[in-house]
């Protein structure tokens, strides 16, 4: 085994230690989801199980059939070199009955990630969907800041030619082909700030507020909000109303929230002369314009289109947020060179900006799988967090999601792209570079070690 491949492994054992540690000793900590027995539960592994393709015959290529288990992904079998080999971490199918044997489950297993359905099966441990007998799904959202296109990932994120002549790194997201050598095949980190994570939060606060409670008026006692352990939040509609919903349902009700079809020609008209624009009494979307455009407007600097009404509006900003702000809303005669076509060009594109940006997958799948509240993110070691809507104004998950937080370790971070800067518990670590060794508090250092930029000398 290479020095790298030990390194891993030895870090991946302290890992699954440190996650039976957190489950044997916290199991409070864990939010055990209603009628448990009826949800499918899938594990992420520590561990690739791997099985290698069996071939017989004169003409065919090597193939022993034998099955193990790698710490490593494995790209050819170890026993007989082919390359047909499949290989998983996941387990999925898995059912439990009661509180009780969940806890002992996790316990005993110590996954890297722990997940369950949205929905309610019959029998939650068949390996068919269509054998689990669906009898109705919670309604789920994901508002993830890798959807989000956020300007801090040019600084944080980072690729690396996979081109082992190579391995040219750079950051954020990777060219098309290497500048290089030109291959097209890279590896890339996604790192997590409180930039993105600030983000994000105001999209599920959106969420909340104007949509579900707002718009479609759903009890908040039926919402269940918790942060992801990574880099987003989730949100559970957790009433009966919406359970028999089916999937065409689902991507109505997420086509409204993030404001798609919207048409500015129907909210923006001109009558007797004059533009006009809805009020902000109207209910759902018509009342919500004018605040998604005076959103738009005041972040119009930085906004990179090309539509001939860009220059117009960057210099007469103040006269538009003015009319726009006003208890009537108006559309400013003082902002030149904008007709009413531009101003509902305007709205369609701030309506687009402003409806609240989720994992459109996520709502419409009726089988979805969703992380356990209190389990860990095998990414980062930090807790999936159970919040209430007052707690998620000024939650910081680099503050309130950790779980270890004794003692210390020291870490190695291996060659490769230079490790940004990352915050816990209010102190800052890093950036390091290739080759440094650091004794970190164990939240730092289990960050680091999840993250895959450091492991255990």
């Amino acid at each position: 085994m290479s020095t790298r491949n030990q390194g891993r492994t030895t870090t991946i054992m302290k890992l699954r230690l440190l996650f039976h540690e957190y489950y044997s000793e916290n199991p409070e900590s864990i939010d055990v989801p209603d009628n448990v027995h009826a949800r499918e539960f899938a594990l992420q592994t520590w561990e690739h199980n791997w099985h290698c393709i069996e071939r017989k015959g004169k003409d065919a290529r090597n193939g022993c059939g034998k099955s193990g288990k790698s710490f490593q992904p494995l790209k050819e079998c170890p026993n007989c070199g082919s390359g047909e080999i499949k290989s998983t971490s996941w387990i999925r199918h898995i059912g439990y009955q009661s509180r009780e044997t969940l806890l002992t489950g996790l316990s005993n297993s110590a996954p890297q990630s722990v997940y369950h359905s949205a929905a309610f099966y019959k029998v939650p441990i068949a390996t068919h969907m269509h054998e689990k007998e669906w009898q109705g799904a919670e309604l789920v959202f994901d508002i993830d800041a890798d959807h989000l296109e956020l300007k801090c990932s040019n600084d944080h994120d980072a690729w690396r030619c996979n081109n082992s002549d190579c391995h040219k790194t750079g950051t954020g997201t990777p060219p098309e082909t290497c500048p290089v050598c030109g291959n097209a095949s890279f590896g890339t980190r996604k790192w997590i700030c409180e930039k993105c994570l600030n983000e994000a939060r105001k999209y599920t606060i959106k969420l909340y507020d104007d949509f579900l409670v707002g718009d479609f008026g759903f009890d908040p006692d039926k919402i269940q909000l918790n942060y992801s352990g990574h880099r987003g939040y989730h949100v559970r509609v957790r009433d009966p109303q919406v359970f028999l919903l089916d999937s065409n349902a689902r991507v109505e009700i997420v086509h409204y929230v993030m404001g798609l079809g919207f048409k500015g020609d129907k909210a923006i008209v001109t009558e007797s002369g004059a533009k006009w624009m809805p009020g902000r009494d109207f209910p759902g979307w018509t009342g919500r314009i004018a605040d998604a455009m005076v959103e738009f407007i005041r972040a119009i600097d930085s906004y990179s289109g090309t539509e001939k009404w860009v220059s117009s509006l960057k210099e007469n900003k103040a006269d538009a947020l003015d009319g726009l702000l006003r208890t009537r809303p108006i559309l400013s005669k003082n902002v030149e060179r904008v007709g009413v076509k531009s101003w509902q060009e305007i709205a369609e594109k701030a309506v687009e900006l402003y409806g609240s940006e989720i994992d459109r997958p996520v709502t419409h799948d009726i089988h979805r799988v969703i992380r356990l509240i209190g389990s860990l993110n095998g990414k980062t070691g930090f807790a999936v967090s159970l919040l209430t809507r007052n707690q998620l104004d000024d939650f910081n998950p680099f503050n309130e999601s950790i779980a270890f937080n004794q003692g210390t370790m020291k870490v190695i971070f291996p060659k490769g792209p230079i490790v940004p800067s990352f915050k816990v518990k209010d102190e800052t670590y890093g950036p390091f570079t290739k080759g440094e060794t650091v004794e970190l508090p164990m939240a730092a250092a289990v960050f680091a070690l999840c993250k895959g930029v450091a492991s255990i000398e």
